[in-house]
């Protein structure tokens, strides 16, 4: 196979209506389906190019011509370009990994500008017509290392399964699969950081489990150390070692703690500005430091980065209940809820019914609580003690008493209270569940 591409964007013989078939081609694919913004940009550089407009593509005109929005209006319009393109690129690149794999025409838009490339995989010729045909294009390094693996008997292990992408499936599940099957074509190492912090990811639910998280640490700086350059392995860290410094009383290694994430957390940013994950784990830091009003704007571009990211999410809803943003908490769990295809340990039921004990809905709280322990979410000394202290606001004393006894023999001496103040904002929400479960205590103590 040969590529036709050169300083010439548009290669010879290549009609418009072909590069417009094939922008169709893109904009109607599973790949881009509810990207309604990303179709607009690539839809907006291709025509324009075409116009033979190519020199007047920069971001501003990108920003005023897609988005409406000038460079002297709120925000940095710029910014959101560049994030925008970054993400363009990404989904054009599982595009041509999946549904758009045979297409002999490519659009690309490469880094370090907005103009598009157009590419011709130039097939066997029959008649005198292009013939669609499959191409196998591997790097001779690529092909070393798998015979390589074969030869010591781990390539079973390592290579992915056959891809069997579906409409149904997320774009960040076909964004892994792509990026796996990149990675173990090239770097085998890289997969096993990459795979080590995906199967970290989810361990971090119940995130106040401090036993779990120093695990969860371990495996994060694995990844780092098999890959240095991969940013999930620093993003991970970061929410593991956020998450013990929240746990820990104030002290030195509280301090370390806190440091170490912050210095990760900017890693992972510096490496990969344009995904969820970096600012979801810029975010848990922040909380750490309780500086919630920085907490909740970062995840907020966390969820604007990755809006089918369901870790982002899940954490998002985690940040607006300890934050008092009690409507927002609900509105995210229940987004978790909706994109929860993976039967994983979420803690979104149990932001629903924490944020329904704030809201008074006690009766709710309860439901809701009791159904995220028939179904094997996440359970914590916090979620039983919301369940005491929404049975005591709902008179049933005698399961408030119950549930108290199970969290003292669960967790004896979990020091509950100062952890509730340590996480709220606003003490009067930790207020509501520690008087009610101080008032279980002296009803017991009168008997």
């Amino acid at each position: 196979m040969r590529s036709e591409s050169g300083p010439n964007p548009i290669p010879k013989n290549l009609t418009e209506i072909q590069i417009q078939q094939a922008l169709d081609s893109i904009l109607n694919s599973p790949e881009f389906d509810g990207a309604e913004r990303l179709q607009s940009f690539l839809r907006y550089v291709v025509e324009t190019m075409l116009a033979g407009h190519a020199d007047d593509i920069r971001a501003k005109s990108v920003a005023e011509d897609v988005y409406g929005r000038t460079l002297g209006g709120r925000g940095d319009p710029m910014a959101v370009v560049r994030v925008d393109a970054g993400r363009m690129r990404r989904r054009l690149a599982n595009y041509y990994s999946n549904s758009g794999k045979d297409e002999c025409l490519r659009i690309h838009v490469d880094p370090g500008g907005y103009v598009p490339r157009f590419e011709v995989l130039s097939p066997d010729q029959e008649n005198g017509s292009p013939r669609p045909l499959r191409r196998y294009w591997w790097h001779g390094a690529a092909v070393a290392t798998v015979l390589a693996l074969c030869a010591t008997g781990l390539y079973l292990q390592l290579k992915p399964q056959a891809s069997t992408v579906t409409t149904s499936q997320s774009e960040t599940e076909r964004k892994q699969q792509a990026v796996r099957e990149a990675l173990f074509s090239t770097n085998p190492i890289k997969l096993q950081a990459v795979n080590l912090a995906e199967e970290a990811r989810p361990l971090m639910f119940p995130v106040l489990d401090r036993a779990r998280l120093q695990a969860v640490s371990g495996m994060f700086k694995r990844a780092i150390a098999l890959d240095g350059s991969y940013f999930g392995g620093y993003a991970g860290s970061a929410q593991a070692l956020g998450i013990l410094a929240i746990t820990t009383p104030p002290s030195e290694e509280r301090r370390t703690f806190l440091d170490l994430a912050k210095t990760h957390a900017d890693k992972a940013v510096e490496l990969a500005p344009d995904e969820g994950w970096s600012h979801s784990a810029l975010a848990l830091v922040s909380f750490a430091q309780r500086d919630f009003d920085t907490t909740l704007a970062q995840s907020n571009r966390a969820v604007s980065l990755a809006p089918e990211d369901i870790h982002v999410t899940n954490f998002d809803a985690l940040f607006a209940l300890f934050g008092g943003d009690f409507e927002r908490a609900i509105a995210s769990a229940r987004r978790a809820q909706n994109d929860d295809t993976t039967n994983r340990r979420f803690p979104y039921r149990s932001v629903l019914a924490s944020a329904s004990f704030h809201l008074g809905d006690y009766q709710g709280c309860v439901d809701q609580f009791n159904t995220s322990i028939r179904l094997g979410d996440p359970v914590s000394a916090i979620s039983i003690g919301y369940l005491a202290a929404a049975y005591q606001k709902m008179g049933e004393h005698d399961r408030a008493r119950a549930t108290v006894l199970l969290l003292e023999e669960a967790w004896p001496d979990y020091p509950l209270p100062s952890l509730l103040r340590a996480l709220f904002a606003d003490q009067r929400h930790a207020e509501d569940i520690i008087s009610a479960l101080a008032q279980i205590a002296t009803q017991q103590a009168g008997k």
